[in-house]
């Protein structure tokens, strides 16, 4: 039995998507604390090596999952840091300064809501439950939509920029309205089969891809079944680049390529292992075959089983 866009709209409605109005309700409290951050830095004469904040990641995308299981909403906040070149590879001083802003701001808050991360320093509220992650970044000097990103391996800094990957999410989901919604149900997958190393911006890239090449999906089932066949089928081992990158001379030899959209010389897929990459195939390819599976059962309740199998035992097609 297939499903309607509905039917599977349900589902995210009840399980995946934030109640109407939260999601402004976060943005503005993410508002405030950088209002907060800059008030601040003001009133010490600007003591602080910060020069300016961008609001990023999913909850400024529109792509964020609602609450569960004790996890709060995630907001990612890019710091913009003046910090002289020779510093620049000192992640731990660069978290410094920001903590040090941190306990300025919010010198109430527990330490143990300051938690420092591989490439970021994370604050949480826990009245709201919201998580907060700070993202050090270098600004260019002579393209400030750019930055250097520090690498939590003392590798060499990766260059990007907040506003272009905001850009090109919103050129995707201005081309495909379903393009945010598979989106969370992609990351509901992720989240439910535990593929923690697969990042939510592999995801956006995969199915900006996908749409790229072969147009919007039609469905949402649709698009569903065509992420898991392209990623069963190519098994993450073709290059993926897009017309953002203009020419490419010569790819990465990483286990899994897919550039970023902003900065050709960057994989966003560089962490992935080899491992990694084969066990992402090998549940992508079983959630194929489960959804294609279940198109061909006569039954609702069967489907909906089916369907269970890759979402979690809450998918849902009825309110």
């Amino acid at each position: 039995m297939m499903l309607t866009d509905s039917q599977i709209k349900v589902f995210v409605s009840k399980v995946l998507k934030l109640p109407p109005g939260k999601r402004a309700e976060y943005l503005r409290q993410v508002d405030y604390l950088i209002e907060r951050f800059e008030k601040k830095m003001k009133e010490d004469d600007s003591s602080f090596a910060v020069s300016k904040f961008r609001k990023t990641g999913s909850l400024r995308k529109g792509t964020v999952l609602k609450p569960r299981d004790g996890h709060g909403v995630d907001a990612d906040i890019a710091v913009e840091l003046d910090f002289p070149e020779e510093k620049r590879y000192d992640l731990d001083l660069l978290h410094d300064e920001i903590v040090e802003l941190l306990v300025a701001v919010y010198p109430q808050k527990d330490p143990e809501d300051f938690k420092v991360q591989p490439r970021t320093l994370g604050i949480h509220f826990r009245e709201s439950g919201l998580d907060v992650d700070l993202v050090p970044i270098i600004p260019v000097p002579d393209d400030l939509d750019y930055g250097w990103q520090p690498s939590s391996k003392g590798e060499a800094l990766v260059k990007t920029s907040v506003p272009g990957q905001l850009a090109f999410i919103k050129s995707r989901n201005d081309a495909d309205p379903r393009y945010r919604t598979l989106v969370r149900l992609l990351k509901r997958w992720r989240n439910h089969q535990e593929l923690d190393h697969l990042r939510s911006f592999t995801i956006e890239l995969l199915l900006a891809a996908l749409q790229d090449g072969e147009g919007p999906a039609g469905r949402l089932e649709d698009g569903l079944i065509r992420f898991f066949r392209f990623v069963a089928q190519t098994e993450l081992k073709e290059p993926i680049s897009f017309p953002e990158n203009g020419e490419v001379n010569g790819f990465p030899s990483d286990p899994v390529v897919i550039l970023d959209p902003v900065n050709e010389k960057n994989n966003a897929a560089a962490r992935l292992t080899k491992e990694e990459r084969e066990e992402i195939v090998e549940i992508a390819t079983t959630a194929w075959e489960t959804l294609s599976a279940a198109q061909y059962l006569a039954g609702k309740g069967e489907t909906v089983e089916y369907w269970r199998e890759v979402f979690g035992r809450s998918f849902v097609i009825e309110e």
